[in-house]
């Protein structure tokens, strides 16, 4: 459909109207007093309101392995950076000593067990004699001083045997401490992860508690980061982060916040968080700087326009205007109200129906009721 307008100068401009766009002069004499536009129409999406933060990874499981006896090492199994197992074998002390312990503590036990049948058996020699004794006392063949001393014995008897029976609880103790001590001899890996760090070598002597490995395990890692003191507040615990890290900028990562520290440093105003990162693939490693973003809000199915729309755009009070083309080429200016920018969009939470066609190009020295003609045929490059 076509509209003949003739203007003073002399020159007639053609208007064409296709999918509700404005149309464009048909003549180039109109270029000269109209203004060149690119249009867009409002989309509807889903935008992300994120806090950034920055930070270093580092495992969540490491673990200090230390000997739980002094000894000599005899033999090493592993090397840095070796992959372990649960309870495969890292470290072999010299086992002698504590061999021969062990026989000790299974001779005390012979001992200790031999005892306590010598004293059941004189435990059942005491009550053969006590009632022997109460059967004479009865035909007056004995005095009660007899019959007091037969009881006494018994009661000693008992006594007698209640302590080898502990002597033989405490050997048993002590012989199972023994055959732990020798088992500890070896020592064995308590988690899966790598070696990090070897602190000993073969026929190092060690103390009790020596500290002989590191293991790390890098399957989930911590992402410990900074954030502002003005968007902590915004931060809560199951929020999504993505990262990326040096020297894997091509790749973004994940993680899920799980603390978040109360507290702000007074010295540089922020606060910190932690998240847990899933490192599967194992291409992550502790200690590595890395920057990121938690997503605190999301809003789906919102009408954005891309932010270069925008003229005097006060993001504090998340004001501006923008010029929408009107048919018949004019150009009007419409206050909006914004909401979340993300990725050069921006929300509209007012002043557009989402219906208008809203200048995207060309709009920077656009004054109200200004004529203007489309440049992009389509109006949504």
């Amino acid at each position: 459909m076509l509209f003949l307008l003739v203007f003073g100068t002399g020159s007639i401009v053609v208007f064409r109207y296709s999918r509700g766009i404005p149309a464009e002069p048909s003549t180039t004499s109109s270029e000269n007093t109209r203004i060149a536009v690119d249009v867009i129409s409002p989309s509807r999406t889903t935008l992300k309101r994120s806090v950034e933060v920055f930070g270093s990874l580092s495992a969540k499981n490491v673990t200090e392995v230390k000997s739980e006896l002094p000894g000599r090492v005899l033999q090493i199994r592993v090397k840095e950076w070796d992959h372990v197992s649960p309870k495969d074998i890292l470290l072999e002390m010299d086992p002698m000593d504590y061999k021969l312990e062990l026989q000790r503590s299974q001779a005390g036990l012979k001992i200790a067990e031999a005892q306590l049948l010598k004293a059941k058996v004189d435990l059942n020699r005491a009550k053969r004699e006590l009632n022997r004794t109460l059967k004479l006392k009865e035909g007056g063949l004995v005095t009660g001083q007899e019959l007091d001393e037969r009881r006494t014995a018994l009661e000693s008897a008992e006594a007698q045997v209640a302590l080898a029976d502990a002597q033989v609880g405490q050997a048993r103790a002590q012989l199972a401490e023994s055959n732990r001590n020798l088992q500890k001899s070896s020592i064995l890996a308590p988690i899966q992860g790598i070696v990090s760090e070897r602190k000993v070598d073969v026929g190092d002597w060690v103390d009790k508690g020596a500290h002989l490995f590191s293991i790390v395990d890098n399957r989930i890692l911590d992402f410990t980061a900074t954030v502002s003191a003005i968007d902590l507040p915004l931060v809560h615990e199951g929020q999504l982060l993505t990262f990326t890290v040096d020297g894997l900028s091509n790749r973004v990562f994940e993680g899920r916040v799980h603390r978040v520290n109360p507290t702000v440093n007074a010295s540089d105003r922020s606060g910190r968080i932690q998240a847990e990162v899933k490192n599967s693939d194992d291409i992550l490693r502790g200690g590595v700087f890395a920057r990121g973003q938690v997503v605190v809000e999301e809003r789906h199915d919102i009408m954005v326009v891309p932010a270069d729309c925008l003229v005097g755009w006060d993001m504090e009070k998340e004001t501006a205007r923008v010029f929408v083309v009107t048919e018949g080429g004019v150009a009007h200016s419409k206050e909006i109200r914004t909401g979340l920018t993300e990725g050069g969009k921006v929300e509209i939470l007012g002043g557009l129906t989402g219906a208008e066609w809203v200048v995207s190009r060309g709009g920077f020295n656009l004054r109200e009721g200004d004529g203007v003609y489309i440049s992009n045929q389509e109006g949504n490059p």
